[in-house]
């Protein structure tokens, strides 16, 4: 154990003694390297024990802050204390410390500078840099290397010199690891497109950068914009690509506007993705002018706009209906319809015309459509009169327009009822009963609904008394709206009249006809006068006027005689009585009045007259003053009753002159007045005059004679093709009974007389759906209650219009090899409708005519076949209307097979002809012959008598000289070739 210990402590004591600190063997110093070299620096130190040589890199710049160095870095390894960096790059460049310890000491440490010599290097070789055309751009490039370093700028392989164009600047700034080199251009232009290439140059080498340079602007115009297709509502358009710019063509805008439109205000636009080259626009309006155009966009915005192109869009059928659409009744037959244009968007095209269409509103089938033609109408509304409808009836309209494509839509349903018309029928069932003696009711069943023409508002009764129904004056009309009615404040026991009729807003319809009821009877009004006229000593004659309202028939009259101081007495006398004697009387006053009795009782006493028996009975006359209407040649008795004694002297005056008795007027022995079949002339005032030693007296009569009334006045005020419009008057005659109707007659010449009535109140009549072009007679007769009185004078007159002129073969004509045409519508109607025509042919030369048709309709072309060609014929048209017929003869010569024309035919064909053929020429032309000949004997018989009556009285005699004669046209005195075309 000891010796162990002892072994120990003598080898410790031997290490220590032998320490040694680290010593420099090899110290290390600043170095500098090339770049890419291999670098190697030696650091070695002695001592013992051995020390341990380690290497550390500063952080920063300076020195201080040593990290140790990267383990993982391939490149820097340290064997033998010796650093060694493969490939030395900048980037090991800096401060580094060489440590060499052993424990003995503090140790060693050196610090050096590692410096790299470098060629300038950049660190990016190839960029790209943008610039907008026409603003300032610098390009920039950084070398790091040792320096002094040079920098060149080359653009697109060639130096760049300043000096040639002021618009470079180049730049250059130094900073601690190399140089900044800045090229400014002032102002962009394309050309400064291209590859800048900086190179820079140390004693070391040389490195370079290229910058390509982009200048970038907005894209130029598209060109070659075409149009391939277009249809109502698109077109598709093709183009090229533009220079895009340097920067790619992200979208093309395809710009239109309508043709008036503006770009500023009315543009559209299409948007198309950059790589196209073809597109279409959509949303176009059909039949419109558009002007298109094209641009395109990148980055930096959007190009000038590509040449513009027109182009007017297709038409389309319309896509909307016409617009407010309304219809109104213009009369009981006639609608009027009135629309505005669809919206000028939906026209799709040049509007041509609408389509009207109506129907029945209850009825299931399809519309009826009218054509208006858009050119025949102006303005912002247009309007059609649908005619010859029903009375009152609902009916659909629609309206539709349409284009030379088709048409549009129809226009919705709108219904409207035609005007109300008078009811064509009265009530029916019309009845009157008798409720008292002033009032009667009525009652009646309406018109059958199909009769009634519109909503029946009310009804009307028209009553009055019969005796003078014929008088419009004396009828009173009461209007109600139930079934039925009650009639008030009538006369009482008077036969009346009734009508009733039904009436709409269109007017009073047609009157039932009249039925008759008698008021009830009632007490008679008291009599209207009353005479006492004294007859003697004990006798009074009464005398009185009939009640004027006698209210029913008076079955008596009472006469009440009532004395001083005496109780009134009565007395019944007949009702065909007038007067009464009263007899037996005693002297003193009488007072007298009477009343009239019907069934129902006794009437009102009538004023009193009063009177006294006398010795002297002065000429008295106990009739009244009476106002007497006589019928045309009845008998008349004109009351004069005379008292007095002695006896009076009567005298009647006719229109204040004496009396002229005859065999129709005389004067009775009891002093009335005989008139018999009295005449108008009767009609007048007569007075009757009596008169004794003891007084006189005077009665006046008023005789009214009621005759037909006088012929009216008639004129025609004016004419058309179908009516004659008559003027009516009454007689200037003054009449006491005048008319209250005329009567019509009219006939056309050599046909039937018809009639029509009209109130008297007419002034013009129009007589209607008379013949075209024809002569009329006309007469007026005028009535009253009495009769019909004589007619007027005769009127003639003609509707307007005349037979069809015969149009030029050259117009009417047209002649083929196998055929001829006829157009039919260069026939003029003369004013009068035409209703058909005979076409005839022949031979020319044939005796006889082939009818071709005798029923052919006016309008359109009739063509006649199956004739030879080059050769000539006679062609017979009769063209009828209402006013007549007319006939023209035409000569032709059908086409050659070749369509030529042969040479114009002759009468006489190689020299005379002979008598076979002269005999026959003028058998055929004997209806044409005979008369001519006959003109022409009479023409000379005439001209030889003038001649030898002038010569008798004038010795100058001259030859006269026998006019030349015409043929006459077989159809009408027209000269005979007049009528006849020769082609």
């Amino acid at each position: 154990m000891s010796n162990l210990a002892n072994r120990l402590l003598l080898t410790k004591e031997k290490f220590l003694t032998k320490r040694v600190p680290p010593r420099w063997i090899l110290e290390p110093t600043d170095k500098a390297f090339a770049q890419g070299s291999d670098a190697q620096v030696e650091c070695k130190a002695d001592g013992f024990p051995k020390p341990q040589v380690t290497w550390k890199r500063a952080e920063g710049d300076t020195p201080g802050d040593y990290k140790d160095l990267k383990p993982n870095d391939p490149n820097v390894k340290v064997s033998d204390g010796a650093l060694a960096i493969t490939n030395i790059q900048k980037t090991n460049e800096g401060y580094y410390l060489c440590e060499a310890v052993n424990g003995i000491g503090s140790g060693l440490s050196a610090v050096i500078l590692i410096s790299v010599q470098a060629p300038p290097q950049f660190e990016i070789k190839m960029r790209n840099q943008t610039a907008r055309r026409s603003e300032p751009a610098v390009l920039q490039c950084q070398a790091k290397g040792e320096k002094p370093i040079g920098i060149i700028w080359n653009m697109n392989n060639k130096r760049l010199e300043p000096k040639s164009d002021p618009r470079y600047t180049i730049r250059e700034e130094i900073f601690p690891g190399g140089v900044t080199s800045d090229l400014s251009i002032r102002r962009t232009e394309r050309s400064d497109s291209a590859l800048f290439t900086c190179v820079a140059t140390n004693a070391f080498g040389s490195d370079d950068t290229s910058i390509n340079m982009i200048i970038q602007e907005v894209p130029e115009a598209p060109y070659g914009l075409k149009v391939l297709d277009k249809s109502g509502r698109s077109v598709q358009l093709s183009w090229a690509a533009p220079y895009d710019g340097n920067s790619p063509i992200k979208k093309y805008l395809i710009e239109y506007k309508r043709a008036k439109g503006s770009w500023e205000k009315d543009i559209d636009r299409v948007l198309v993705p950059g790589d196209a080259s073809e597109a279409g626009v959509y949303s176009l309006r059909p039949a419109t002018a558009y002007h298109l155009r094209i641009v395109a966009e990148n980055e930096l915005g959007t190009s000038e706009p590509s040449e513009t192109v027109t182009i007017i869009t297709a038409e389309e059928a319309p896509t909307g209906p016409p617009q407010d659409v309304k219809v109104d009744a213009v009369d009981q037959h006639t609608l009027r319809v009135t629309w505005k244009p669809p919206p000028s968007n939906d026209w799709n095209g040049e509007l041509q015309g609408y389509y009207v269409g109506h129907k029945l509103a209850s009825s299931d089938k399809s519309f009826v459509f009218e054509t208006i033609d858009i050119s025949k109408e102006s303005g912002k509304e247009h309007h059609l009169d649908i005619v010859n409808l029903k009375t009152y009836t609902q009916y659909a309209v629609v309206v539709q327009t349409f284009n030379k494509v088709g048409s549009g839509p129809i226009s919705g349903e709108v219904r409207a009822y035609t005007a109300e018309g008078a009811p064509s029928a009265p009530p029916h069932d019309v009845l009157c009963t008798t409720l008292t003696a002033q009032t009667i009711r009525v009652s009646w069943v309406s018109p059958p609904l199909a009769a009634a023409n519109g909503l029946i508002k009310a009804y009307k009764v028209i009553y009055g008394p019969s005796d003078t129904w014929f008088d419009e004056k004396s009828k009173d009309t009461k209007i109600t709206a139930s079934s039925e009615t009650i009639l008030h404040g009538l006369k009482k026991y008077t036969n009346y009249s009734m009508e009733v009729l039904a009436t709409t807003n269109g007017g009073d319809g047609v009157r039932s006809a009249p039925i008759h009821c008698q008021t009830e009877q009632d007490v008679p009004e008291a009599p209207r006068a009353v005479k006492a006229l004294v007859m003697g000593t004990d006798s009074i004659l009464v005398s009185w006027r009939p009640p004027a309202q006698p209210n029913g028939v008076v079955t008596h009259y009472t006469v009440y005689t009532q004395g001083q101081n005496e109780e009134p007495t009565p007395k019944k006398v007949l009702a065909t009585q007038t007067s009464y004697s009263a007899t037996d009387l005693k002297p003193g006053r009488y007072d007298f009045w009477v009343t009239a009795s019907t069934i129902i009782g006794e009437g009102q006493p009538s004023a009193t007259a009063s009177c006294s028996p006398n010795e002297k009975v002065p000429a008295k006359i106990a009739s009244f003053d009476e106002s007497f209407t006589a019928t045309y040649k009845e008998d008349v008795k004109l009351p004069c009753l005379t008292v007095g004694v002695p006896p009076p002297n009567v005298l009647w005056k006719v229109k204040g002159k004496p009396l002229e008795a005859s065999e129709r007027v005389r004067q009775l022995a009891e002093g009335s007045l005989q008139i018999a079949g009295v005449a108008r002339e009767d009609a007048g005032e007569y007075s009757c005059h009596v008169d004794n030693q003891f007084g006189t007296d005077t009665v006046t009569h008023t005789l009214t004679v009621l005759a037909p009334p006088f012929p009216p006045q008639v004129s025609v005020a004016s004419s058309s093709v179908s009516s004659l419009t008559l003027r009516l008057k009454p007689s200037g005659e003054p009449d006491d009974s005048p008319a209250v109707g005329y009567t019509i007659h009219y006939k056309q010449e050599f046909g039937d007389w018809e009639t029509v009535q009209v109130p008297s109140t007419t002034d013009t009549y129009t007589l209607e759906n008379l013949y075209c072009g024809s002569r009329y007679q006309i007469y007026v007769t005028a009535s009253n209650s009495i009769g019909t009185g004589e007619a007027s004078d005769v009127v003639t007159a003609r509707t307007r219009g005349s037979k069809p002129p015969v149009p030029r073969a050259a117009d009417f004509m047209e002649v083929g090899s196998a055929s001829v045409t006829l157009h039919l519508k260069q026939w003029q109607d003369g004013g009068c409708p035409m209703s058909h025509f005979v076409v005839e042919n022949k031979k020319k030369g044939a005796p006889e005519w082939n009818q071709i048709s005798n029923a052919v309709k006016p309008g359109g072309n009739f063509v006649v076949l199956d004739l030879e060609p080059a050769t000539w014929y006679v062609l017979r048209i009769t063209a009828h209307n209402n006013a007549g017929f007319n006939v023209a003869e035409y000569e032709f010569a059908t086409l050659t097979v070749t369509g030529g024309t042969i040479a114009p035919a002759r009468e006489v064909v190689g020299g005379s002809l002979s008598t076979e053929q002269t005999l026959k020429i003028l058998l055929s032309h004997l209806n044409l012959i005979v008369p001519v000949v006959a003109a022409i004997l009479v023409i000379i018989i005439a001209v030889v008598v003038v001649c030898v009556v002038r010569g008798a009285r004038d010795p100058r005699k001259g030859t006269a000289r026998s006019p030349r004669s015409t043929p006459l046209h077989r159809y009408g005195g027209a000269p005979a070739r007049r009528g006849f075309v020769h082609f």
